[in-house]
């Protein structure tokens, strides 16, 4: 069950307490979100913590109820007998919902939340985690995160996101590259913030020596680094969906968003679609293929350029295992040349493959 809401007045809010109150005592209701937006009035004392203590059935819950919502007395929680497998705590200003939450929850198999947390809590109290989503403040979360994980065997997917630049110091980086090297049981990996230049050989490094990976996204800066990134890529076939954000070098802070475009343009065209190519040619077993870059000049070309999307283009419709490819880009060129090649390129599919369905090439273009 999925409860919303845009806008919370005093009638609104009644029908949030009913609802909590009815899925309290309800016997067959297994999941339930409840979103609320960060406006007053305020939840009655209890509500949260009654549902928590008196539902025997919920296994799935997703509250996204910001802190301004709750009385200070409705975040004393000191008892929850429903038996929660996957918790999401709210996208925004829920931190203390989640702090007085979660100390009470044992054996959660997911988790997301909105705020760091000690890592090695988590792990204590939730020792058969598969999934978790994680916000890391800190170079010292960030490695015992990592370090935990370098015996871990439970946990399948991770998604961190870095909130703040001071973390990625080098001790990280290597906790990172370490973990990377000696977990064989994680399958996802998502980095959901801007990875500096600096912290990329670390993730590369690591990335050589796994194997189990098979979902990988991330967002790394557009400079002469990043075709070795996507060479390794290239090499592992145990990866089948890639998203890659490619984003302003820090090098480039200095510069305006259209000195930015200039630098970017020619790197993209002459760096990442080759590498891309050169990747589908050599990676077999891919079947998801994201690429966003929206930092370059809308109407450029160049004459070799367009070369190198046609390549691009051959290499997606004849990939044994290509599924979707979406590439989020400002270029007109790739809009443009797809077009033109469109017809061919799918008569040489399916003369080339005539058992394997198409490719979803999708070209966001702003």
């Amino acid at each position: 069950m999925k409860i919303e809401y845009s806008q919370l007045n005093e009638t609104t809010s009644n029908m949030v307490i009913s609802v909590i109150r009815g899925v309290t005592r309800n016997k067959t209701i297994t999941s339930l979100t409840l979103d609320v937006p960060s406006t007053p009035p305020l939840l009655p004392d209890g509500v949260i913590e009654q549902l928590l203590k008196d539902n025997n059935t919920l296994q799935a819950l997703s509250l996204n109820i910001p802190d301004i919502n709750l009385l200070p007395s409705s975040l004393n929680i000191v008892e929850v007998s429903t038996p929660l497998t996957a918790l999401e705590i709210g996208r925004w200003r829920s931190s203390k919902l989640m702090t007085s939450l979660l100390p009470h929850i044992k054996g959660l198999h997911c988790l997301i939340l909105p705020d760091p947390y000690p890592p090695h809590l988590l792990f204590l109290s939730h020792s058969s985690l598969h999934t978790l989503t994680l916000p890391l403040d800190t170079a010292e979360s960030a490695i015992e995160l990592f370090t935990i994980l370098q015996t871990n065997t439970t946990l399948k997917a991770l998604s961190v996101e870095i909130k703040e630049e001071k973390v990625y110091t080098s001790s990280m980086g290597t906790s990172l590259q370490d973990m990377l090297t000696q977990n064989q049981t994680l399958k996802y990996l998502e980095i959901s913030d801007e990875i500096p230049s600096s912290f990329l050989p670390f993730l590369t490094t690591g990335l050589i020596h796994n194997t189990s990976l098979q979902q990988l996204s991330v967002s790394i800066p557009l400079n002469e680094e990043v075709r070795a990134f996507i060479n390794v890529i290239s090499q592992k076939n145990n990866v089948t969906e890639i998203e890659m954000s490619f984003i302003p070098d820090q090098s480039y802070s200095n510069c305006s968003e259209k000195e930015e475009e200039q630098i970017m343009t020619p790197l993209f065209y002459e760096q990442v679609l080759p590498a891309v190519t050169n990747m589908l040619q050599s990676h077999t077993t891919i079947r998801l293929l994201r690429i966003v870059c929206i930092y370059i000049i809308t109407e450029s070309s160049q004459p070799n350029w367009i070369e190198l999307v046609q390549h691009l283009y051959e290499a997606i419709f004849i990939h044994p295992s290509l599924e979707y490819i979406d590439i989020n880009t400002e270029s007109t060129l790739l809009v443009d040349t797809l077009e033109d090649q469109k017809k061919t390129l799918i008569d040489r599919h399916r003369k080339e493959q005539p058992h394997k369905p198409l490719p979803i090439v999708n070209i966001i273009h702003h």
